[in-house]
């Protein structure tokens, strides 16, 4: 075995697949208060499910997989091996629907507020697009009932 496949084989990526990487970094962004609620699940299938991308894809498999590897990585390493998997052209994608799910009660807590920051440099997006994305989200969401 060369140094190069062992430095491979350490670095290994945990996240299997870029559809585990999109459940993972949604799913983190619902639980990033620690409580995960019937409707965030079910409006994050509806998400998912609404992606040409998804079609036909098992998504309850993939939650499993991102509680068990969450709670094994924690949630910052988690994520940025999430991001790792992201195809270019889905970053923003990718980083307006976490945005979607994290912003659905009209507001942002700490823990959110970090969770937006973290995903945002992990997915490289620009700082203008970022800002652009967050101010139509916010728009969007504005008003929404909380705790919902």
């Amino acid at each position: 075995m060369s140094l190069f496949e062992n430095k491979n084989n350490s670095d290994h990526n945990p996240v299997n697949s870029e559809f585990e990487a999109w459940v993972g970094i949604l799913y983190s962004c619902i639980s990033a208060d620690n409580q995960i609620k019937d409707s965030e699940t079910a409006s994050l299938s509806r998400i998912l499910h609404s992606k040409q991308k998804f079609i036909g894809i098992d998504i309850s498999p993939l939650y499993v997989r991102s509680f068990n590897l969450r709670t094994e990585l924690g949630q910052l390493k988690y994520i940025s091996a999430c991001c790792e998997l992201i195809e270019e052209e889905d970053k923003e994608t990718v980083f307006a629907l976490a945005l979607e799910v994290l912003l659905a009660d009209g507001t942002l807590e700490k823990e959110e507020k970090n969770l937006i920051e973290v995903l945002s440099n992990r997915l490289k997006i620009d700082a203008d697009m970022t800002s652009k994305i967050i101010e139509v989200i916010f728009l969007k969401n504005k008003g929404n009932i909380k705790g919902i």
